[in-house]
């Protein structure tokens, strides 16, 4: 059931920009209730860096997580079979067998070593993780829907942290959550945001990659930053290279957030301003032999 929240307990603190919508709250500006706030998690069914991302999380968080939403790896509003038609156009055979290969042999040990033996010593999958910690694990294609709103309602969530999420959060959702949705971002926002950002970065000849973990509200990756962490690119990282660092920082970045968040300590959030954004989608063919030719690999 939810729990009633203690309104008197820290003080609002405003920062020093106005980034929130006309008529949407600033959870950021709410008192805290002077306990650890009872949370939510959206994440990716990615089997690569994710389970490793999500155990991290849940080592310190998982008392106070009441449960998980594991979203499709669908991009956008392709389906699963769209987005690897998709990929495998724009990567090319070679890159996307070998991907797929690995994705299939990450699925068989999921369901041969967490699902059928039960064990959790070495997680393969998001779902595995969730139960090693005995979080419960939620089935919804939607999660602005009115009956997963309720289920959310009904365990008393009060902060929401999306990890690689693949849905939008609507106003809906996004009202009824007091302390607000996180996301965390594969680039140092307001820059590259939308698709693939790690793809992006490295085609478009950066030297400094990173994640930023921000405040949702009704624009895509647009949100004040709560934390942004950086790491650098060198010649030789490949595609792979860069989303494995990207993965590794994203767990430190998130933990950090939620620390902060539960804190009060919101003194120093970024803006994310529109005017310095750049946005990217799914990338074309050229884009990626213009990828090759700045001498890029993908693994």
């Amino acid at each position: 059931m939810t729990q009633t929240m203690q309104q008197d307990t820290i003080e609002p603190r405003l920062p020093a920009f106005d980034p929130a919508p006309d008529n949407e709250e600033r959870p950021w500006e709410r008192p805290l209730p002077g306990r650890p706030l009872r949370k939510y998690v959206f994440i990716q069914n990615d089997p690569f860096y994710l389970p490793r991302v999500l155990d991290k999380y849940l080592r310190e968080f998982g008392d106070s997580t009441v449960g998980v939403n594991i979203q499709s790896v669908a991009q956008g509003k392709r389906t699963v079979f769209q987005t690897a038609m998709d990929l495998l156009k724009m990567y090319g055979p070679w890159y996307f067998q070998w991907k797929f290969r690995r994705y299939i042999v990450k699925k068989l040990q999921g369901k041969i070593v967490n699902d059928l033996l039960g064990s959790t010593r070495r997680c393969h999958t998001v779902a595995a993780v969730a139960r090693k910690y005995g979080v419960p694990v939620d089935d919804c294609d939607d999660v602005n829907s009115e009956a997963f709103r309720a289920m959310l309602r009904d365990r008393g969530v009060e902060f929401i942290v999306s990890i690689s999420g693949t849905q939008l959060y609507k106003k809906k959702l996004r009202a009824q959550t007091p302390y607000g949705i996180v996301n965390c971002h594969g680039a140092l926002l307001p820059r590259y945001r939308g698709l693939m950002p790690s793809f992006w970065t490295l085609a478009n000849g950066e030297t400094e990659g990173g994640v930023s973990v921000h405040y949702v509200d009704r624009k895509l990756d647009n949100g004040p930053i709560i934390v942004q962490k950086r790491y650098r690119i060198h010649p030789h990282d490949t595609l792979e290279d860069i989303m494995a660092r990207g993965k590794d920082l994203a767990a430190e970045a998130i933990i950090e957030c939620v620390r902060k968040v539960e804190a009060g300590d919101l003194e120093d959030l970024m803006p994310n301003p529109e005017a310095e954004m750049t946005h990217f989608s799914m990338p074309t063919r050229e884009d990626v032999r213009r990828f090759r030719r700045a001498g890029h690999r993908f693994f």
